[in-house]
């Protein structure tokens, strides 16, 4: 005849504690960036399978005969490991906290953002026939952000934490000019593709349009 071992109850508390916290985390996570959060997964997904990264990458002469879903997906494709591990980086981070801060916003800036930066490196970039990469939407997010938090420092007059977010500004634009000039970027070996600055450019563009469309959307309310 056998018995049934004993179970701690304190630890069937703990566990549950545990689990339920672990519920509650995932809930606000979701709750305050489900959109950087499915864009990042469906990211590493795409990456997974080379022949889907090829038929979603941003290919001009699939855009010019209609596919206009490559618009965006293309910013969810990538070259390889070191390209996917610094632009999926940046963009969990710059996304998360854009979102959270900007929840009303976010999805439309996003989508107007990777169509800005597509169709920019399309009438731009004729040299290259394909792009891929989310550095044009994290550039676009950071400039979002430094604008942001620059404009909260100043009315609340923290010359401190603008002094902070203007050197962040600084070194954005000093990163830019520096691809400008040397064709080159930052932190990713671009061995297998061209780094485009127009793409990077027309993200900053589009950052500056967002934290005007945010500051307009704020005084409205």
């Amino acid at each position: 005849m056998t018995t049934a071992a004993s179970v701690d109850p304190s630890r069937c508390k703990q566990s549950s504690i545990w689990f339920q916290q672990l519920r509650y985390l995932a809930s606000e996570v979701w709750k305050h960036s489900g959109v950087t959060l499915v864009t990042a997964v469906v990211t590493v997904v795409i990456f997974a399978f080379p022949k889907l990264t090829n038929s979603l990458q941003l290919d001009f002469d699939s855009v010019a005969e209609g596919q206009w879903w490559r618009l965006l997906s293309g910013h969810l494709t990538h070259y390889g490991v070191q390209h996917l591990f610094w632009d999926l980086l940046m963009f969990i981070v710059l996304g998360a906290i854009c979102e959270r801060q900007n929840r009303k916003l976010f999805g439309w800036v996003f989508f107007s953002m990777a169509t800005g930066v597509s169709l920019a490196v399309m009438f731009a970039c004729t040299e290259v026939s394909e792009y891929r990469g989310l550095s044009g939407i994290d550039t676009g997010l950071f400039v979002w952000l430094i604008i942001d938090q620059l404009r909260a420092c100043l009315a609340g007059r923290d010359r401190y934490g603008a002094a902070f977010w203007g050197i962040g500004g600084l070194l954005l634009i000093g990163k830019l000019i520096f691809e400008m000039v040397t064709g080159d970027i930052l932190f990713v070996q671009t061995d297998g593709f061209k780094p485009l600055f127009e793409s990077h450019l027309a993200g900053a563009v589009g950052g500056g349009v967002a934290a005007l469309a945010t500051i307009a959307h704020r005084s409205d309310a």
